[in-house]
């Protein structure tokens, strides 16, 4: 399967634990992506082919 390109972090491999532990603000530009794409949910679909 080919490797998706995304601004979005990767956090396949955090435990949840980690993640509490994280500064917010470090995964703060993650989130305002995340959440423009969800207002955008066309551009999400759009090059999707079966």
């Amino acid at each position: 399967m080919a490797a998706v390109e995304s601004d979005l972090v990767d956090l396949a491999g955090v435990s949840l634990e980690t993640l509490r532990s994280i500064d917010g603000r470090v995964l703060t530009s993650s989130l305002e992506e995340l959440l423009r794409r969800i207002d955008l949910p066309q551009a999400s679909v759009s090059d999707f082919t079966h």
